[in-house]
């Protein structure tokens, strides 16, 4: 094989490895996110129970679905227990993420995206490509099978086919165990609005029973794992999971992460970092108002990120990472607004926004990324797992993997430490704190910045 066509193969899952590597060695697991996802994965290894009740500090965790654990759990049993196997899954699917964003955009735009490889280069480069391509969280996971879904949504549209609907069905159901009613919501409108961008839709009464059908598989397959969980936990486990936890999270009854409507719309300029800075992107956009380069493939994209996005925004938690899935539609606009840019200028690009976002971390990791450092509390936590343990306060599970726990620390509020202390007078306790005066006349163990405040590690002082 040519040197060229060698390259051409390689450099996308070469690429992904970098910044893989850059990852693992130079950022370590980000509390309260990444420690939390990877804690929950070490409690279903050390239960070994697949099919139970997820667990978090050994009490019931109902905030999330199985998948991203489970692969996380295959991947220790290949490769061992460790931090870079547990990014292996997150890393798989930001590569296949591009794969398969390269295939939509070549079912779309077969004359304009023919060539997925800019389409590739494109979406690489991205911003948030970049940020949330390694890091453990299940949006990167989802956009996977919400992209294996609308090809087959497109692929049924152009021709009834029964692979097609298990093709949708099964991904969906995996998208639904990925991160719940986020995968169908991600192809909903597509579904509904078919009618309006579909060429050749032919019979709508297929059209819609045959996607019906796909949404009966998908549940089948959720009903697998969430069957054996219900008839294992209680009633009110239950009610977190189906109800609170997903119309909670849209109606605003569950106040995490709550924020305006127009708080994506803010969000928009990053999504197209860097290439609205090309200003092929611009002369590119103007011409395709009016050379629009496939009439249904436009259409398709606008009845899927028009409404999606919008129903984003009308959901009163949001995060930017909640964006995630949407983000291969976003790259095919771009993709298709930069035709006119030389091949060798997006290849260009990407090393230097991989460069700059590797010596960035370089950089991070030498300055201030010790502040986010579990790893020298939880080793004299792992060194001392025979003594009680407390979090001051709010815990959520930032010692549970790190310090390989298999036991729970008990989460105590600051006014509540010195009865914890009389309780557990062998005991240690790990405090947050911002006021020296909180942790005045215990003993100091261990001491050092954590996220803008402190951490420590902290005894009972027998003068106290």
């Amino acid at each position: 094989m040519k040197l060229a066509a060698l390259t051409r193969v390689l450099w996308l899952p070469a690429t992904v490895a970098v910044l893989y590597a850059a990852a693992v060695g130079f950022r370590p697991l980000l509390p309260v996110d990444e420690t939390r996802y990877v804690s929950v994965a070490w409690e279903m290894y050390l239960r070994s129970g697949w099919f139970d009740p997820l667990t978090l500090n050994f009490e019931p965790y109902h905030h999330k679905p199985p998948l991203l654990f489970w692969l996380i759990n295959l991947c220790w049993a290949t490769f061992g227990i460790s931090r870079w196997a547990a990014t292996i899954p997150v890393v798989l699917s930001a590569l296949a993420s591009v794969y398969l964003t390269g295939v939509l955009g070549r079912l779309l735009f077969p004359q304009a995206l023919a060539d997925s490889n800019r389409t590739n280069l494109v979406m690489v480069a991205g911003v948030p490509f970049l940020v949330y391509g390694t890091i453990v969280m299940f949006d990167i996971t989802l956009t996977v099978f919400v992209l294996l879904s609308l090809i087959g949504v497109v692929l049924y549209s152009r021709q009834r086919d029964w692979r097609t609907i298990v093709l949708i069905g099964v991904s969906l159901g995996l998208g639904g165990l990925a991160k719940g009613p986020f995968a169908p919501f991600c192809i909903f409108f597509p579904i509904l609005l078919a009618p309006l961008w579909a060429k050749n839709l032919g019979n709508v009464v297929t059209w819609y029973a045959g996607n019906a059908l796909a949404g009966l598989i998908s549940l089948a397959l959720v009903l697998v794992w969430l069957i054996p969980v219900l008839s294992r936990s209680d009633a009110d486990f239950a009610y977190w999971l189906l109800w609170k936890q997903t119309a909670g999270r849209v109606t605003g009854s569950v106040d995490d992460h709550l924020a305006p409507f127009y708080f994506y719309f803010l969000l928009l300029p990053a999504i197209f970092v860097p290439w609205i800075f090309v200003p092929g992107l611009w002369k590119g956009a103007a011409k395709l108002r009016s050379h629009l380069p496939d009439a249904e493939g436009m259409r398709f994209l606008l009845c899927w990120l028009v409404p999606t996005f919008l129903g984003f925004c009308l959901f009163s938690n949001k995060q930017p990472h909640y964006l995630m899935p949407l983000i291969p539609g976003a790259v095919l606009l771009m993709a298709l607004c930069l035709r006119g840019v030389a091949t060798h200028l997006l290849a260009r690009t990407v090393a230097v926004m991989v460069g700059l976002f590797v010596v960035g971390q370089g950089i991070a990791y030498a300055t201030f990324l010790h502040r986010y450092d579990l790893a020298p509390i939880a080793a004299f936590v792992q060194a001392n797992q025979d003594r009680d343990w407390a979090f001051v306060n709010n815990y959520h599970g930032e010692f549970g993997f790190l310090a390989r726990l298999q036991k729970p620390v008990d989460d105590v509020l600051p006014d509540d430490l010195d009865a914890w202390f009389s309780a557990h007078p062998n005991g240690y306790a790990a405090v947050i704190y911002r006021d020296p005066k909180r942790v005045a006349g215990y003993r100091q163990i261990l001491d050092g910045p954590y996220r803008g405040r402190r951490m420590g590690v902290y005894s009972r002082s027998d003068a106290r």
